[in-house]
């Protein structure tokens, strides 16, 4: 059994912590990854308000997420270091069988998988209906009271 996980933190407050608990489950330097990226400062206005020259400043937050891939050979590592990751807040964790150390190497390539694995579990989600009978049921009855 060999392959590589993936960690989703919401932010690089503990990359530091996150590296020491990796490392303490055994698992060498170069078996895992940790992508710092940037803080990306994303504009919150509204388009229109732009476009027009109404909002006099733009709200301006900051994005900066970590993302960790680590190389699993065994069971015990993978129990190891899903609870490393949970003890550092983790998000959401990434199972890849198919992908080696090397691929993961590419942050954008790991974006990608993992944003199509997301979207594959929510359109797998069960659906659930909004309504039982008819919708103008609803609002007759409400009328007559």
């Amino acid at each position: 059994m060999s392959y590589t996980i993936v960690g989703l933190f919401p932010n690089q407050k503990y990359a530091k912590e996150i590296s020491e608990g990796i490392e303490k489950t055994g698992i060498k330097n170069e078996d895992y990854i940790i992508y710092k990226t940037q803080k990306n400062k994303t504009d919150k206005s509204n388009f229109w308000k732009k476009l027009l020259g109404i909002e006099k400043a733009p709200a301006k937050t900051e994005v900066e997420s970590l993302i960790t891939s680590v190389a699993i050979r065994n069971e015990e590592e993978l129990n190891n270091i899903k609870k490393s990751f949970k003890k550092n807040d983790v998000v959401k964790i990434y199972e890849f069988q198919d992908m080696t150390l090397e691929e993961a190497k590419n942050l954008d390539y790991i974006k990608k998988i993992v944003e199509i694995r997301a979207k594959s579990q929510i359109y797998s989600m069960p659906q659930i209906p909004n309504a039982r009978g008819r919708i103008s049921e609803g609002i007759n009855t409400e009328v007559k009271a």
